[in-house]
């Protein structure tokens, strides 16, 4: 019987003692009914307990079945050794009740036997495949998640290099270059009034370039704050705020508590990057007055809640629905926390400001 359990598990199973439980409820269930007619056996005048046992058998004899009770080891198999064990015990059972019922009753009450002891295998049988199939399915799931955060990493990695690229392009050669410009033109304008239209246009010209270089500059640092590399993520998040005070008008401040630790620089770099964002949308959006960050560093996570007195919005219930809604900036906010393994929770309501809360394992 136990060619049916993979090799290895053979020796663990024999070892098991819910096995020899099975076996010895099998055995004696068997000599049980071996025993009938039980009431011959004077067994209720020694267990009074087994009158019960005795109108099962009358229930039993009458409907012409036989081996009820064989339900007992066959669901107890099953629980602990799944198909296998049920079908094991199922076969016991069946090899013990067979003499009895072809001795008491014609072929044909064969079938209903069987079929009362084959259908509670054939039941766990249909569950163990149908969880065997979720199990897989959740496996499988599992991967693919894994890898969309394999994937997601790899983007986000790209997207960093890329924009520390660009950054350095415009501070080295673009934001250069157009200094140079400036301070050439700097050196055309004459001193004199007599030629006051070449003066006025060579202005222009530097004016312009100066404020060129200022809006390449902006941009550079919006693309990859180098106070990010040099201080850290919290001395970055202030020069975020600071920005913030600058230029949308929206008083904005920066609470720190807890230890403060560094970070490894992927994190540092995602959560500046969905601070940042999560400020944008107050600037352009949430005609907010008033907007707080809240950085709170505990020994296992990195806790941010980010909170406006805007005009809120309705949060929909799936983040698969921002996008058609255009909140692109919360789907970039979502997939970064996603990838670093954390929990992304909105709370807004029309007229009741909104808040971000977020925390990340890191």
């Amino acid at each position: 019987m136990l060619g049916i359990f993979p090799l290895k598990t053979k020796g663990r199973i024999i070892s098991n003692p819910h096995f020899w439980a099975i076996i010895a409820i099998t055995a004696f269930l068997i000599a049980l009914y071996q025993s009938w007619p039980w009431r011959d056996t004077q067994l209720e005048q020694w267990f009074p307990w087994f009158s019960a046992f005795y109108k099962l058998a009358v229930m039993e004899f009458v409907n012409h079945i036989v081996g009820i009770l064989f339900l007992i080891p066959i669901i107890y198999a099953a629980i602990f050794f799944s198909w296998p064990g049920a079908l094991v015990a199922c076969l016991l059972s069946l090899g013990g009740i067979l003499p009895i019922i072809t001795d008491m009753w014609p072929n044909y009450y064969l079938i209903t036997n069987i079929a009362l002891l084959l259908l509670p295998f054939l039941l766990v049988s249909l569950a163990t495949f149908e969880l065997e199939w979720r199990r897989k399915e959740r496996k499988i799931f599992a991967e693919r998640e894994a890898e969309r955060k394999v994937y997601i990493s790899k983007i986000l990695e790209s997207q960093e290099n890329e924009r520390l690229r660009i950054a350095q392009e415009l501070h080295d050669d673009t934001i250069q270059t157009l200094l140079v410009i400036a301070n050439r033109t700097e050196h055309l304008i004459p001193a004199g009034d007599s030629m006051k239209e070449i003066r006025g246009n060579a202005e222009w010209i530097r004016d312009t370039t100066l404020e060129t270089v200022e809006g390449l500059r902006r941009i550079s640092l919006d693309l990859r704050p180098s106070i990010l590399g040099d201080l850290g993520l919290v001395p970055a998040l202030r020069w975020l705020v600071d920005r913030m005070n600058k230029e949308s008008g929206i008083n904005t401040r920066i609470l720190v508590s807890g230890e403060k630790r560094k970070l490894s620089p992927e994190a540092e770099v995602t959560i500046f990057r969905i601070t940042q964002e999560a400020l944008n949308n107050i600037k352009r959006h949430s005609r907010a007055t008033e907007a707080v960050v809240n950085l709170e560093f505990t020994p296992e996570s990195l806790k941010i809640s980010m909170e406006d007195n805007g005009r809120g919005f309705r949060p929909p219930k799936k983040f698969d629905r921002l996008a058609s809604r255009g909140k692109l900036g919360l789907i970039g906010i979502h997939q970064r926390i996603d990838f670093l393994g954390g929990t992304f929770k909105i709370h807004s309501k029309s007229g009741e400001g909104t808040s971000l809360l977020i925390e990340a394992r890191c």
